[in-house]
């Protein structure tokens, strides 16, 4: 019966990863075009261009596109992938905003083969874009780092007027990511300078252990 009921839990657990990452893809795949017609409508701007920076532009949302495809369907990337691809995406916003948003990045390298869900960071820095007010005298800061067994995400508050309605199916869906995959859970802190999310780092062993 124990054997039972432990195998029913983990179908269980299994069952619910899958939705999360359903709902996860399905999330993502709002935002994307056909494949095929994106690389293509990218490779033929990227051809017919001169400009070094348009070229550039081109080129980092390749690899962001790439990247979303690629893993968008696993449950587990190494650190380093997801900062590598988080680069190119940052490049694309700082095109975007320019000086109206100040991003900083210092992450131990011992830490660049722990194991995160895939954009997860996407998620985070997405959601503290689109929730607040960014301008050249008032920048968007936001940073990202590592203190003690946690990645931090962290960036000042300056909310939106206009209403704005939010599930927080992103936030709520990451929290059930973790707890699936890990036993482990996320922490978020919200004051009136800003607004932080802690995920739990994992180490490889960590990640094969719950598998």
């Amino acid at each position: 019966m124990h054997v039972l009921s432990e195998s029913q839990r983990r179908n269980l657990e299994i069952e619910k990863l899958e939705r999360a990452q359903l709902e996860a893809n399905l999330s993502n795949l709002k935002e994307q075009m056909s494949p095929h017609f994106l690389f293509n409508t990218l490779n033929t701007l990227s051809a017919i261009t001169q400009d070094r920076q348009v070229k550039e532009y081109v080129s980092e949302i390749a690899s962001v596109y790439r990247y979303m495809l690629i893993h968008n369907k696993l449950s587990l990337v190494p650190l380093e992938s997801e900062l590598s691809f988080i680069k190119s995406y940052l490049h694309i916003i700082r095109t975007r905003m320019g000086s109206a948003i100040v991003i900083d990045i210092n992450v131990d390298e011992r830490w660049m083969q722990a194991k995160i869900p895939p954009l997860t960071l996407q998620l985070l820095l997405e959601n503290a874009i689109k929730h607040n007010v960014a301008s050249v005298s008032n920048p968007l800061r936001i940073v990202l780092y590592n203190d003690g067994a946690h990645l931090v995400i962290s960036n000042s508050l300056n909310p939106k007027k206009a209403s704005y309605l939010s599930t927080g199916v992103g936030l709520h869906n990451l929290m059930t990511r973790y707890q699936l995959l890990f036993a482990r859970n996320i922490t978020i802190e919200k004051t009136t300078a800003g607004f932080t999310v802690k995920l739990p780092i994992i180490n490889h062993e960590d990640s094969d252990h719950r598998r």
